[in-house]
């Protein structure tokens, strides 16, 4: 009995005496609160681009950022300071980087007054890795759509193996042979593999109905992806589809199934995803954030799911960032911070129990 009272007694001696942490230092945030585990802006914002349309910060640590509207790929440290530059591509819509450290871009060509959709390989590696450097001679076109210049490809990222996915959009879906809508899956050697048959392009309220494809999602190592589409004539916004490989089936299905009362996780919630536009993954929680557009019915910018499909608090609302992101157009991951894209701008966050990790 003793012991405890003395125990306390200094414990009361020692906390009493101690510094107290002013709470005014920390940053301003709605979105911050004590105890709280959320995601803290990083100012400044990286700015100097007209029409921002992807970025990806690729294996070797660089941040390559497309310009729509300027016909630019640049090319950033993690710093934000533009190191290289093309403008080689026209329209540049996506980028990823494969293990060999090449390129995948969609973009454009144009051919009898007409734009036409096209994915090319930039080998950076040729010219020691500076994208100023770049020729057309390191250029490689890997594919046209030469037959439908209306389709455009709104994304592309690389799974194992160093193969492909690109999202292809475009205003009719009327055919069942080759209807505008699909996602091809291509060869490490950039011929295609298929058109992925696992989801059916089209209006309707099951998990696997593609109508208007915005964004894909890869997972380190994995065949997995997630694509994101508008809530056009579907009920979900964002489709997880898990690769299996066996005996009696090569191909995708959905990681989880909302007709199954066990697998009905928050991911799968119809209509929560508003008009979203990809999103990524961090590699070493396995997290997923999904970007939304805010609007009456929805606060965030980015929603946070856990490997489960649960969604997660430490999720990011638009009136948490000065100024607000009113529509997210992409995002990528670095070193445990986050990276958003609107328009002109590239907004970082890091979660607040990462400042002194």
């Amino acid at each position: 009995m003793r012991k405890t009272v003395f125990l306390i007694i200094i414990a009361i001696l020692f906390f009493g005496c101690e510094k107290k942490f002013d709470f005014s230092t920390l940053p301003k945030d709605e979105n911050i609160t004590v105890n709280d585990t959320s995601y803290i802006e990083i100012t400044p914002a990286f700015y100097g681009f007209t029409q921002i349309s992807d970025i990806q910060v690729g294996g070797d640590q660089l941040i390559y950022v497309c310009d729509y509207e300027a016909n630019k790929i640049f090319q950033l440290n993690l710093a934000g300071i533009k190191i290289g530059e093309t403008s080689l591509v026209f329209h540049p819509k996506s980028i990823a980087q494969d293990s060999r450290l090449d390129l995948l871009v969609c973009g454009e060509v144009i051919k009898n007054n007409d734009t036409i959709a096209s994915i090319f390989r930039i080998k950076i590696s040729n010219v020691g890795f500076n994208l100023s450097n770049i020729n057309i001679n390191n250029i490689d076109t890997i594919w046209k759509e030469k037959a439908n210049p209306e389709r455009r490809f709104s994304d592309i990222i690389v799974v194992s193996e160093n193969q492909y996915i690109v999202a292809r959009t475009g205003p009719n879906n009327s055919s069942p042979i080759d209807p505008d809508s699909r996602l091809l899956w291509f060869k490490k050697t950039d011929s295609l593999i298929t058109p992925i048959p696992d989801l059916q392009t089209g209006i309707g309220n099951a998990i696997t109905f593609l109508n208007k494809p915005t964004g894909l999602i890869s997972f380190p190592y994995k065949k997995d992806f997630i694509v994101t589409q508008f809530l056009d004539g579907v009920n979900y916004g964002a489709i997880w589809m898990t690769f299996l490989n066996s005996s009696d089936f090569i191909g995708w299905i959905p990681k989880f199934d909302p007709s199954n009362p066990l697998q009905r996780v928050d991911f799968v919630f119809p209509n929560q995803f508003f008009e979203s536009n990809g999103g990524i993954v961090d590699p070493n929680r396995e997290d997923i954030f999904i970007l939304t557009t805010p609007n009456l019915s929805n606060e965030y910018v980015v929603k946070k799911f856990d490997k489960k499909g649960k969604f997660k608090n430490e999720s990011i609302k638009s009136n948490s960032i000065s100024p607000p992101i009113l529509k997210p157009i992409t995002a990528t991951f670095s070193n445990k911070i986050l990276f958003i894209a609107e328009k002109n701008r590239i907004v970082r966050f890091k979660l607040s129990t990462d400042f002194n990790n």
